[in-house]
């Protein structure tokens, strides 16, 4: 999270794939080179263009780093507006007097799955848990990228703004919105204490626009 010189406030967040190391590269570059092209005076836009860029410089030539790459989430606030872009599937919520809205798009293939339920080609327990649930369809990994979501929207008073990793969604969509009012601390205690198997990781970053 970082204050900007025109007063606006950035907060990037990276879940990396790739293995532990490629993973723990890959979302490491794609925030830094995201948030200095920020400060360069870019905008969200070309902060992912850069981190897109940056990852796949990074791997290149390198066996070890061969198919890293990561999701990426970003949050502007400047003034009662939020500007936003992701690629991947870290969701950015927007959390209001007990309400919870994901406004960003998810690029796993959860929503196909999803889909197949409502026309009754699944059933929700075998979508919850197909296997190609949690497969990206994009991600920052230095290829041309098709599917970036953006978009921008008024804050009335006590929002709040979650960008998390994946691993936040062993709650559900209510238990977030409810824990949103705890300390981080606490909403990564909640999604721990769902001992999931094969737990993803998780990472919260909560913005919060007072009265």
């Amino acid at each position: 999270m970082r204050t900007l010189g025109d007063g606006s406030l950035l907060a990037v967040v990276a879940d990396g794939m790739g293995g532990h190391a490629g993973g723990a590269v890959a979302s490491k570059v794609a925030v830094e080179a995201f948030v200095h092209a920020i400060e360069q005076g870019g905008g969200l836009a070309d902060g992912l263009s850069e981190a897109n860029a940056a990852v796949g410089r990074t791997a290149a030539g390198k066996a070890e780093l061969e198919g890293m790459g990561a999701t990426l989430v970003a949050a502007q606030v400047r003034g009662d507006e939020v500007r936003w872009i992701s690629v991947g599937d870290s969701p950015f919520y927007l959390v209001s007097t007990g309400t919870i809205e994901r406004l960003n798009a998810d690029h796993s293939m959860a929503p196909q799955i999803d889909a197949l339920v409502r026309r009754g080609m699944l059933t929700a327990d075998e979508a919850e848990h197909h296997p190609g649930r949690h497969t990206l369809r994009e991600a920052v990994m230095g290829q041309p990228l098709s599917l970036i979501d953006k978009g921008s929207r008024k804050l009335g008073p006590d929002v709040k703004l979650l960008l998390c990793s994946d691993g936040v969604q062993s709650l559900k969509e209510a238990e977030i919105a409810a824990s949103a009012i705890k300390p981080v601390d606490g909403m990564i205690k909640a999604v721990l204490d769902t001992a999931k198997e094969h737990q993803d990781n998780v990472t919260v970053v909560k913005l919060e626009r007072a009265r």
